[in-house]
């Protein structure tokens, strides 16, 4: 068993990871899985934008990196366009220096676009957004319209303060939801409508405050009533109080307690381990994947075959090692590579194919740190190069900590693998210190309990997050969802509704337990120290169905 090179930790490389390996002519990793995770994911802002200018046109825009990079910043529109060449910063391949160094000095000069929404319309305050319009704060935004304040939420409508929602209309604060309609204060549901409420519940239809129920209708708080009982109960209850909402919540966690769960959330699945796991098959120590076959190590991702190590891509991926928002084939050591295949070591590349280290390519093919070959000179070249990287231990390693233009706490690796400043440091990572911007134009309104006294005037209001104190703004779009759902103003910022939906999640790492009923052993999520009642999925399915 071979100890990760940055945490020191044992860790198992099995031999069909070693097969793996051997189809994609890799070495076997040196670091440990959550290392080689953290590594990928210091690549990975979503949620901090600055304003700064384009430095092409001079203008000021809106962007994922602060002043101060080494690359030039150009505003999304100008980086497409025809008034720049990345081929012009090509180089030539200098055997005398590391791969790694040269590969730097294009990271460090090609031009970068100041947020990453392709072929969207109205979505100038969201980041890493694909085929999405009218969306106001959404990070990780594929195929949406008329969402706010979300995070990985896919092929969605009218959607708020959601994260990691799909295929889902007019759904308010829910978590890991799943094909769910006019549902609210939710999670872990699927097929779920006109509900609010809800925990780990499966097509269910006007319930409230309920936990754990499968194909139920006119439920509250896991009793039945008649239709007439229900909507008559429903009409007493104000969810647009912010106090009945508050009552709600502490009822609901009493019924979670000793709830009986899965050791894995998901459906249709076939000899996987994980958790967030959907229609899958041969998947192992992944989490957030959907339609996928044989994967492991991977998380947020669709649609996938035949890959190791991949993160937050949400297309189609096949065949594919140690990557970062990809979509395409054989894809090697890449980040932000969409369309592409028969890439190694490329960055921020588009439709690109037979490519090795290049940043910023458009419609590419023989390409070499953005020089142009031949067939027959790319082909003769990169074996070279690969082989040269086998020699000086750099062949199969991701990009270097340095490469990154983020700080480590801009990045979700500190989401999930959490550090100190000086932690980060020692690692070799860059940290920013965050500060709470003063306003003095902050006014004193008090946000009224129930919605119905929410006049327009609060549209003018610069608000006070009652956690972080940060300040923060009700707009249009979302005012006009509230009255409409009957829904209470949010008194936190959304930075901090974020971060509140985040640790309502199960971590991303498997426990060793044993089913709380056949006793046999398992994987999961779920600590021993939580609540919740643990069983394998053959005896929850028996014990719900």
């Amino acid at each position: 068993m071979p100890n990760c090179k940055q945490c020191h930790s044992g860790f198992e490389i099995t031999d069909s990871d070693r097969q793996f390996y051997e189809k994609l002519d890799v070495p076997d990793p040196t670091m440990c899985p959550d290392c080689r995770m953290q590594r990928r994911l210091t690549f990975r802002n979503f949620f901090n934008l600055y304003h700064r200018k384009c430095d092409l046109t001079g203008k000021r825009i809106l962007s994922m990196y602060d002043q101060g990079t080494t690359f030039p910043v150009f505003d999304l529109h100008e980086w497409w366009t025809d008034k720049w060449d990345p081929l012009d910063y090509g180089l030539e391949v200098d055997f005398s220096k590391s791969v790694f160094d040269q590969l730097k000095t294009l990271h460090d000069t090609v031009p970068r676009m100041g947020i990453m929404n392709q072929q969207c319309e109205n979505t100038d305050y969201c980041n890493l957004s694909l085929n999405s319009r009218n969306s106001y704060l959404v990070f990780g935004n594929v195929e949406n319209e008329d969402c706010c304040y979300g995070h990985v939420v896919w092929r969605s409508k009218n959607c708020f303060d959601c994260l990691y929602v799909e295929q889902s209309d007019f759904c308010y604060e829910c978590v890991d939801c799943f094909r769910c309609n006019n549902l609210s204060f939710s999670q872990n549901c699927e097929n779920c409508s006109d509900s609010k409420f809800l925990v780990d519940c499966v097509s269910c239809r006007d319930c409230f405050g309920c936990v754990g129920l499968k194909n139920k209708q006119y439920y509250i708080f896991n009793e039945s009533y008649s239709k007439e009982e229900y909507e008559q109960k429903m009409k007493e209850l104000n969810c647009g109080d912010r106090a009945v909402v508050n009552s709600v919540k502490n009822r609901l966690a009493e019924l979670v307690d000793g709830h009986k769960v899965k050791s894995f959330h998901g459906f249709n699945c076939e000899n996987v381990t994980g958790d967030y796991l959907y229609n899958c098959k041969n998947v192992f120590d992944s989490y957030d994947v959907k339609n996928s076959e044989d994967v492991r190590y991977c998380t947020t991702v669709g649609s996938f075959k035949d890959a190791y190590d991949c993160n937050y891509s949400p297309g189609t991926v096949e065949l594919s090692y140690n990557c970062v928002a990809v979509i395409g084939f054989q894809l090697r050591n890449c980040h932000t590579c969409v369309y592409g295949s028969n890439l190694d070591y490329s960055d921020h590349c588009f439709n690109c194919k037979d490519c090795f280290g290049c940043v910023g390519l458009k419609s590419k093919q023989y390409c070499i740190f953005n020089k142009q070959y031949s067939k027959e000179e790319y082909e003769k070249l990169v074996p070279k190069i690969i082989e040269y990287m086998k020699s000086t231990g750099e062949w199969g390693e991701f990009f270097p900590a340095d490469f990154s233009p983020f700080a480590y706490n801009e990045t979700m690796a500190n989401d999930y693998c959490t550090l100190s400043k000086e932690e980060a440091v020692r690692l070799g990572w860059r940290w920013k210190d965050m500060q709470i911007q003063n306003n003095n134009k902050k006014s004193e309104y008090t946000i009224p309990n129930n919605i119905k006294d929410v006049g327009d005037d609060i549209l003018k209001q610069i608000l006070e997050c009652e956690k972080s104190g940060k300040p923060y703004k009700i707009i249009p779009q979302e005012l006009t969802f509230y009255r409409q759902q009957n829904l209470p103003i949010p008194r936190l910022c959304p930075d901090q509704r974020h971060a509140d939906r985040m640790a309502l999640r199960n971590p991303r790492h498997l426990l060793d337990r044993k089913c709380a009923k056949c006793k046999k052993n398992i994987k999961t999520t779920y600590s021993p120290d939580r609540p919740e009642v643990v069983y394998c999925e053959q005896c929850y399915l028996k014990e719900v169905y």
